[in-house]
């Protein structure tokens, strides 16, 4: 059984890729019973999947990962640390605010072992995903969708925060023009303050200057509800608020080139 979905694998709509790589709340049984009694498994990508199922919806090929990032993270290279900084260690040890997960480290077998069985496959998927566009069209966007409530070092208190790892992953222009889509509808927005993670650097390297990749981040406090959070697994949230923000990543979504000429009442 599949770990992820792919969405539109086949439909060459539009020249995009869409990555939700944190969003997944799954963890497998095996896995689940040698956590450590009451972790928290807390810093998902809560709801994604629904926030941008207009996304999908319209045509655009979308990858979504249904495993917790606590299993494996897939936006981690394979040569990061094995134990440290979850910022930095494909298979965490600590969750996101330094709880221990296990009673004693992971040894290398499970590490390599939960590498092979769903890191590996994540990876061969949305690669071929990218392969299969680029066939179709000169220059992909990818898309890596994440949501937050940690504060980044840098970054003060913005609604969005986006990167492209400082012009190294796309162009200014195509950076900018995500930024100013965002902006009009409301949000404060801010560029390379978090530089994102594994996957737009790697398919950049991988395919050079055919593949865009940039990495949004969105507040919880923006889709959720707004209120503080902590160190907690979310079930619930504010209905009126996600579909005002639904909307709203909607309109900044389709003042995208590559999303122009579509009518957002068929973006449902």
């Amino acid at each position: 059984m599949k770990h992820y979905t792919v969405l539109n694998e086949n439909v060459y709509q539009f020249p995009v890729v869409i990555d939700l790589p944190h969003s997944g709340t799954i963890v497998p049984e095996d896995i689940r019973s040698s956590l450590l009694g009451g972790v928290c498994l807390s810093n998902t990508d809560w709801f994604l999947p629904e926030l941008y199922d207009f996304l999908p919806a319209m045509g655009c090929t979308t990858i979504i990962n249904h495993l917790s990032r606590y299993v494996v993270d897939m936006n981690r290279p394979l040569n990061s640390a094995r134990h440290g900084d979850y910022r930095k260690t494909v298979v965490y040890q600590e969750n996101t605010q330094g709880s221990r997960l296990y009673s004693s480290p992971l040894d290398e077998n499970e590490i390599n072992r939960r590498v092979d069985l769903y890191y590996d496959p994540y990876h061969q998927a949305l690669e071929k995903l990218l392969r299969e566009k680029l066939k179709v069209y000169p220059l992909v966007l990818l898309l890596d969708l994440h949501s937050f409530f940690l504060d980044f070092g840098d970054g003060g208190n913005q609604d969005i925060y986006l990167s492209n790892r400082r012009g190294v992953t796309s162009s200014e222009q195509t950076l900018y023009g995500l930024h100013e889509s965002l902006t009009a509808q409301g949000y404060s927005v801010i560029d390379n303050a978090n530089l994102g993670g594994h996957i737009i650097n790697h398919y950049r390297e991988l395919f050079g200057e055919r593949i865009e990749g940039v990495m949004m981040e969105l507040r919880y406090t923006k889709y959720i509800a707004d209120r503080y959070f902590g160190e907690e697994e979310l079930t619930d949230r504010n209905e009126m608020l996600f579909q005002s923000a639904k909307q709203k990543l909607k309109e900044a979504f389709m003042r995208l080139p590559c999303f122009q000429g579509v009518n957002t009442k068929q973006a449902k």
